[in-house]
């Protein structure tokens, strides 16, 4: 199939760097409304509630989302999670006949309970003969259609609604008294989310509308556990070259994050997981509740890109919180070294402040995949270096190789920028001379065989070795006599 192939390894040896990325947090769960089919894009919290709907006891986005806002996050993907049952609420609007028969069908433009706030109205249109349609919900009129002269009018102008979707039902009534009859404000049946039928299985599988399309990012299902979502999780981040972000229950000790995390270490692709503890805590108006970590941690990760870039380890000083108000468990320093031993991320209070203070992988490669950073440096790449070579997809291969140096510089030009960050560990001689830059790029005659280049292909080997995170500082501090030079 024609386009770009991307493949990632880990070897010995030399390797290279990243440039900037627009951190994505994609995030699954339930919510009051909205689209259950495709992945809603959010910039805000106001966006959220706009196209999701308020804050819900039974579902954990809502806060997830604010904290991610608050601490800093920029843009969101949510997949709205339905059970099998969802449906959504109707109405029917009569004609104007004697005996009145339906004419059109109003139906919520989602699933969910949320459709008995929303009303609609029939009333005379502006110009003689048609009608207008007046859609309000929580008692303020969100759409208005004005002058629609036939029902089958009525379904096109609707089309773009995000409020609901009108469907003709085929009155036989002669026109013009087929269309709907004048009408005051009259409420939708209720709909159902059957939120009572979803389990951990629907909420993975609607980790596949988050396409490969989307980008780099990091997945979470807050409010889900580690052990009931993180297998499906893992697996979706290691074929879509993301991360995700796993809890425990707020009950859960620390003794039983480590547990899961070795259970979970031993699947392929951990590598692409972390597990964080404990919960957060976040203000709500009369003090503090317990929310699970995943928005605070994806937004110290979309710090860490913006700021830096995904070479950066979105912990310790640059994940100091700015809203939360701490962790729910304290953690002193022991645990939070125990935590760290058993590869769990530990959320802590230092210096007075909050801090994700650990970005440690699931995988137990500590030599490639100790921490997260090289999984995301990785993901990063992939990313980009498929958009990148784009362009070059059905361009002609030439005998003078004009093709494959374009290809190379492409990606030369792609984690370059990164090396000169810092992103990649140079070699350099005890003069500062670079042996090799931390990166190489291999388009030659090894990889693009006569053969290879026959079947209108081309290969291209890119190597990086990422720059090692200090996670530990050693200082060794002197107590000098009175008597001593220091």
């Amino acid at each position: 199939m024609p386009g770009v192939t991307i493949t990632t390894a880990t070897r010995q040896g030399p390797v290279a760097p990243a440039s900037d990325q627009a951190a994505r947090y994609f995030v699954l769960g339930l919510t009051e409304r909205g689209d259950a089919t495709v992945p809603v894009r959010v910039r805000s919290l106001g966006e959220y509630e706009a196209l999701l709907g308020q804050r819900v006891a039974y579902g954990a986005l809502h806060d997830d989302l604010r904290v991610f806002f608050e601490e800093g996050g920029a843009e969101a993907f949510v997949a709205r999670v339905v059970g099998p049952a969802a449906s959504a609420g109707t109405l029917q609007l009569m004609d104007r006949a004697t005996p009145a028969v339906a004419t059109l069908s109003v139906t919520a433009a989602s699933p969910g309970a949320w459709s008995t706030g929303m009303t609609v109205a029939v009333e005379a249109g502006t110009a003689a003969g048609t009608f207008r349609l007046v859609i309000s919900y929580g008692g303020r009129v969100v759409e208005r259609y004005d002058n629609i002269a036939t029902p089958a009018a009525a379904v096109t102008r609707t089309a773009a609604s995000t409020w609901i979707t009108v469907a003709d039902l085929g009155s036989v009534t002669a026109a013009p008294d087929n269309l709907p009859a004048v009408l005051a404000a009259t409420a939708l049946s209720a709909g159902t989310d059957d939120r009572a039928n979803v389990d951990a299985p629907e909420v993975v599988a609607a980790a596949a509308r988050f396409a490969p399309e989307l980008g780099a990012g990091i997945v979470a299902a807050p409010g889900y556990t580690a052990d009931l979502v993180g297998p499906g999780l893992i697996e979706h981040a290691r074929t879509h070259n993301r991360l995700v972000a796993l809890a425990m229950d707020v009950d859960a000790v620390e003794s039983e994050a480590t547990a899961a995390a070795a259970t979970l270490g031993a699947l392929p692709g951990s590598e692409h997981a972390g597990l964080f503890y404990p919960w957060v805590l976040m203000p709500d108006g009369a003090g503090a509740r317990p929310i699970p970590p995943e928005g605070y941690v994806a937004a110290c990760r979309a710090r860490a890109h913006r700021d830096v870039g995904p070479w950066r380890a979105p912990a310790g000083q640059i994940a100091q919180s700015r809203y939360i108000l701490g962790p729910s468990v304290e953690l002193n320093r022991a645990a939070g070294d125990a935590l760290d031993e058993g590869r769990v991320s530990a959320i802590r209070r230092i210096v007075n402040t909050t801090r994700l203070y650990g970005w440690r992988s699931l995988s137990p490669d500590a030599d490639n995949y100790a921490l997260l950073v090289g999984r995301d440096m990785l993901n990063y790449l992939a990313v980009q270096a498929e958009a990148l070579l784009e362009p070059f997809v059905f361009e002609t291969i030439d005998g003078g190789g004009r093709l494959l140096s374009r290809v190379e510089s492409t990606l030369v030009g792609l984690v370059d920028p990164i090396r000169a960050d810092g992103g990649l560990f140079e070699r350099l001689t005890e003069d500062g001379e670079q042996i090799d830059p931390g990166y190489s790029v291999d388009v030659g005659e090894t990889v693009n065989t006569d053969a290879v280049l026959a079947s209108n292909t081309i290969n291209a080997v890119l190597a990086v070795r990422v720059s090692p995170v200090g996670t530990l500082i050693r200082l060794t501090i002197v107590k000098a006599a009175l008597t001593a030079s220091v």
